[in-house]
């Protein structure tokens, strides 16, 4: 009987992001191994927070379903004591779960070689009282399979826990795609979600200290073109609608950047990619070949503050940064932003700038973020430095800064969700700040009381679980009530139309609805230029009342 051996990922929630990569990459790593395939089954346990059986359960309930999981992808019976081996892929949000699953599975099964690896493994390696045998840090395709390889060639039980394996850098010329070998054509994830995870490189050659790769690699290191291509006609036969693409500095290297863009429209034009781009290395010709191609740019400000912009070591120029958002805007690419509260020199008032900064950019969404002070980042090794006070657990969030106190903290936050429900999943892009504008107030104080409005009217809402047309509701009743304290009721029917219209337009190209509105003015004037400058549309235009009907058609939405 052959030897099992099991590699668990554990996600946080289920998505086309939710692609089990790292421990996929382990698992083709084994099954590229004739040693150990000749020996073993290798088989990857794919898993999320989200899954229905989670759902109502605590830790431990979590951890004893995972178990039995992992016995079951192992073909093995609860009772069952014989030679195995289980590797968890462990990030932040997964770590003390998976713990407590692995000390399960070592109390059923004593023989059994229980591993650890993953960005929190080799930030953090747990000295105490680990549950693993081996901790791997780094790279863990090669250092996982000599591992294995000596374990299954000693025959011998595993040794005590907490022994530590640091990886070298692998040679990304040699390693086995799990795309193209097969591992991941049965991934929920992908499955579900017809989504994938493109990993194009590995290394930073940045130091944002908050960062894993503050103290990582440097040198940046590229898979082969030849796999790329590859992977990507086999994303077009699976039919993979969407790409999220890992590489954190894609167009760091230019030329391989736009050689990446050509092979993306030349195999796979239908695909929609998301990248992660350095705004400020943005010229016309790579924003021009962005736009040749389905995709969307996420971009990493963080903050507009330069002094907590340097205190983390990520100076940016913000007058550059603007003008090469304009090239993106130009073009008409989709693009959001990220901010993370509570960075060193930062406090509420600098944040509020931030989202007011980030807001004038016209990004798609803004993403926002607390602060996590990972362990085995140079920001970490600093905090006593900045008197950064922050969780010694997972998720390792900042508590409080000199400048940015506790109870301001969770200001920001309240805000942040205002920011995110409201404009993000509120798709407002195309005619928020057109809104706000006649209201004579900044982006932020608007949202300090779209939050105070959102906790006394619906204190106890999920905000994250709204479908977009209640969204839509609650924006509208918001609005009209701040437009009527500003003695602006008159210009509320364009307000109305514009936020219902592009709503109703929005939910037809994204999600295949349609809708039916009553207008106060004719839908091609609301939906032209003139209609954004509020207070003159509403004194110059001809009010028409109208019926119209939006719907999903083979080019885009329809008005009828």
């Amino acid at each position: 009987m052959k030897i099992p051996i099991v590699l668990i990922s554990l996600q946080v929630q289920s998505s086309f992001q939710a692609v089990p990569l790292g421990a996929a990459s382990i698992v083709s790593a084994l099954k590229n191994d004739r040693f150990i395939t000749d020996r073993c089954t290798v088989s990857l346990c794919d898993l999320s927070l989200e899954d229905p059986q989670f759902h109502d359960k605590d830790d431990e309930g979590i951890a004893r379903i995972i178990a039995d999981r992992v016995f079951e992808c192992a073909c093995l019976s609860a009772g069952c004591d014989t030679q195995a081996v289980f590797g968890f892929s462990i990030y932040v949000w997964n770590r003390q779960v998976c713990e407590k699953a692995a000390r399960i599975i070592r109390q059923r099964m004593s023989k059994a070689l229980v591993l650890a690896g993953g960005p929190e493994i080799t930030a953090n390696p747990l000295f105490a009282d680990t549950p693993f045998h081996y901790l791997i840090q780094g790279e863990g395709e090669t250092a996982s399979t000599k591992l294995i390889s000596s374990y299954l060639d000693l025959s011998v039980a595993a040794c005590e826990s907490g022994t530590i394996i640091r990886a070298t850098h692998e040679s990304l010329d040699s390693l086995s795609s799990p795309w193209l070998d097969g591992t991941l054509l049965s991934s929920p994830s992908v499955n579900g979600f017809h989504g994938a995870l493109w990993e194009l490189a590995r290394g930073c050659p940045y130091s944002c200290s908050y960062c894993y790769e503050s103290k990582g690699s440097k040198q940046l290191r590229y898979f082969p073109l030849s796999r790329l291509s590859a992977e990507l006609h086999e994303f077009v036969r699976m039919g993979i609608e969407r790409v999220f693409v890992l590489d954190p500095t894609y167009n760091c290297s230019r030329e391989r950047a736009l050689q990446i863009l050509a092979l993306i429209e030349k195999i796979a034009p239908t695909i929609h990619f998301n990248f992660e781009v350095r705004c400020e290395l943005l010229d016309r010709e790579i924003v021009r070949a962005f736009s040749r191609i389905p995709c969307s740019l996420q971009i990493g400000l963080q903050s507009s503050n330069p002094r907590a912009l340097a205190a983390v070591s990520r100076p940016t120029d913000i007058k550059a940064f603007t003008k090469k958002i304009g090239l993106l805007n130009e073009a008409g690419i989709v693009f959001g932003l990220d901010l993370i509260c509570g960075l060193p020199e930062d406090s509420l008032s600098t944040f509020r700038s931030s989202i007011d900064f980030a807001l004038s950019l016209y990004p798609n969404n803004l993403e926002l973020f607390r602060l996590a002070v990972l362990p085995g980042t140079t920001l970490h090794d600093q905090a006593a430095s900045f008197s950064l006070r922050h969780q010694d657990t997972p998720p390792y969030h900042v508590l409080s800064l000199p400048s940015f106190p506790a109870a301001d903290i969770d200001r920001a936050m309240e805000l942040a969700r205002a920011v995110e429900f409201f404009y993000t999943h509120g798709r407002a892009v195309s005619w928020f700040l057109a809104v706000i504008y006649p209201l004579k107030i900044k982006s932020s104080r608007f949202f300090s009381d779209f939050a105070a409005f959102l906790q006394r009217q619906y204190p106890a809402m999920p905000l994250d679980q709204v479908a977009h047309q209640d969204i839509e509701a609650i924006q509208l009743a918001f609005l009209e009530l701040v437009y009527q304290e500003k003695g602006l009721s008159w210009a509320w029917p364009v307000v109305k139309d514009l936020v219902s219209l592009n709503g109703a337009w929005t939910r037809a190209l994204a999600d295949g609805e349609s809708s039916i509105l009553d207008l106060s003015y004719d839908s091609e004037d609301i939906m032209g230029p003139d209609a954004l400058d509020i207070l003159s549309f509403a004194e110059n235009a001809y009010m028409e009342a109208s019926t119209v009907h939006i719907t999903p058609g083979p080019d885009g939405p329809e008005l009828h």
